[in-house]
């Protein structure tokens, strides 16, 4: 298994997703700035690019990742890696982070799943 570089934060935030084959509803198991794991209802394989809004309150609105790509994908489960955000969504993702980790979290590295 490969180490990855940044350490991911445990989320559980809901999330809309859309790709090209359908939409659905997901949750965001964990985030980094550059990438997520989530669980999924709607069948996406390795190489599928997709976009999704995290459902969190935040103001104007929820953040959403314009295009990401999925790394792999076993049993529901989805590795992300965020390509190309809406404009100050990677601030405001980075805010997110900031405001989820507190001293007594479990924050544990992340590692790829073949």
């Amino acid at each position: 298994m490969q180490l990855r570089c940044r350490t991911r934060i445990p989320l559980g935030c809901p999330a809309n997703i859309q790709s090209d084959t359908g939409s659905g509803e997901g949750v965001l198991l964990d985030l980094s700035p550059t990438g997520c794991r989530m669980r999924s209802d709607i069948g996406l394989n390795a190489g599928a690019f997709l976009a999704f809004r995290i459902d969190v309150a935040q103001k104007p609105a929820p953040p959403a990742v314009e295009v990401s790509v999925v790394h792999w994908s076993k049993s529901g489960y989805l590795g992300v890696e965020f390509l190309r955000y809406s404009q100050g969504v990677r601030e405001r993702v980075t805010d997110l982070l900031t405001a989820s980790s507190q001293p007594d979290s479990l924050v544990y590295p992340d590692y790829a799943v073949g």
